[in-house]
């Protein structure tokens, strides 16, 4: 996962920039439009952050305070900017596999593992290992299909509805007749992804006039407008990719509701705290938290009023989402533990401790094809109605014809799982 930045230029502010390809320098990008007074910049991001935190949203955005580093960003930002690198080119050839590598390390060597969230020196090293595998693998699955997309790390500003909204798209791709494919890459855990994130690149990516003007300074195509002809995530540890048609008005109308609300909050400073046991555990302004202050204890959540129904499932399901975004950063900061505990063990950190196990977890490709190599071995009962321990209880003992191991075998996967179990430290609250 890449941290892309909020900053928006000051008004006027030319951005432009040149950048420096494999063959020669790239074209500036064009400069961003003047801002009007009274707009309020507002971007994906900053949305989420709302909705995760009001409070926190005004320490970041609001009175500009540092978060720490977070090493889980690390590899992400790197991996981008290696895949920026690769398809900065006009035309072919590419750079090579070994060409993108050195670039991702030199992005990579640019700060200290302490500058980038790591407490060790051997975790960010392995994390390198992990990224330049990563890269090899991505380079290897796409080298027949590369191609030089239309924009690459695309930041525009669009201003709608009184707010100045920023998108960074990392790949688009012209499909001809105004049509583009916007590509976001992903470097976290595999897990099923909300495509809120999706609906913000479609809504401004089909406002903004400078896409009408690139597509006819690039392909001479005059275009009447922009349209979304696709979307999709791309998990390039995996090399797998989500792909989302175009929403409808619908789905970009409940959105943008979302979103005029969030910002409607902002412009009337309501930033009271919104605490939780998993936003706050890993809030880097604690300190300042009016939570934390005194007894430390957090507040329990306002209970629902009697309420309309209606808004009560609008709430219900913003609230879904957000725990559904939560999920993804949960999963991607788990995934981090497992790499960096490798066997496992006991680890502490200033307020909580963490036991690690690893273990290893069979999973079954075909339901159906497991069941015709029971029934064909007459094994069907013994795996316990074809529960996954019944199944790995006759995959694993020793009475089990070869035969039938081996046909169960083709139908497995193991894989490394981790086990994290969490406590806070004695005297903490």
């Amino acid at each position: 996962m890449k941290k892309k930045s909020d900053k928006h230029p000051a008004a006027g502010e030319n951005t432009a920039s040149p950048a420096a390809g494999l063959f020669g320098d790239l074209p500036a990008p064009a400069p961003a439009p003047a801002r009007k007074s009274g707009l309020l910049a507002f971007s994906y991001s900053k949305l989420s952050l709302y909705e995760e935190c009001p409070l926190k949203y005004k320490f970041k955005y609001i009175d500009k305070i540092k978060e720490e580093p977070k090493y889980y960003f690390s590899l992400g930002s790197s991996i981008h900017t290696a895949l920026e690198f690769l398809y900065a080119v006009k035309a072919p050839p590419f750079p090579s596999v070994e060409e993108v590598c050195e670039a991702f390390k030199r992005d990579w060597n640019l700060k200290s593992y302490l500058e980038k969230g790591y407490r060790t020196q051997q975790r960010s090293d392995d994390d390198f290992q992990k990224g330049v595998l990563m890269l090899r693998a991505y380079y290897e699955h796409n080298r027949a299909r590369l191609a030089p997309p239309f924009l690459l790390e695309y930041s525009t500003d669009v201003e709608v509805d009184g707010l100045l909204v920023r998108i960074i798209a990392d790949k688009i791709e012209y499909q001809g007749g105004g049509s583009v494919l916007v590509t976001d890459y992903k470097t976290g855990k595999d897990v099923k992804r909300a495509p809120t994130q999706l609906y913000m690149y479609q809504k401004i990516t089909e406002m903004d006039p400078r896409l009408r003007e690139k597509i006819a300074e690039t392909y001479g195509h005059k275009v009447a407008s922009v349209r979304i002809g696709g979307m999709l995530y791309y998990h390039v540890p995996s090399n797998k990719e989500y792909r989302f048609a175009r929403a409808d008005d619908r789905e970009i109308g409940s959105f943008w509701e979302r979103v005029l609300e969030a910002a409607e909050s902002v412009r009337s400073q309501k930033f009271d705290p919104a605490p939780g046991e998993r936003q706050c555990s890993w809030c880097d302004y604690k300190k300042l938290c009016p939570n934390f202050s005194g007894s430390g204890r957090m507040p329990q959540p306002a209970r629902a009023a009697d309420d309309p129904v209606e808004t009560l499932v609008d709430r219900y399901g913003r609230l879904k989402e957000r725990i559904d975004e939560l999920q993804v950063q949960l999963n991607e900061v788990a995934e981090g533990i497992g790499r960096a505990a490798g066997s496992g063990g006991e680890y502490a950190g200033s307020q909580y401790t963490a036991k690690v196990k690893k273990n290893l977890k069979w999973e079954f490709k075909d339901r159906e094809a497991v069941i015709g190599v029971l029934n064909q071995f007459e094994l069907y009962q013994k795996a316990l109605t074809l529960t996954l321990t019944g199944i790995v209880g006759v995959l694993e003992s020793d009475a089990l014809p070869e035969e039938a191991r081996k046909k169960l075998l083709e139908q497995a996967v193991k894989k490394t799982v981790y086990e994290i179990k969490i406590a806070k430290k004695e005297g903490l609250i």
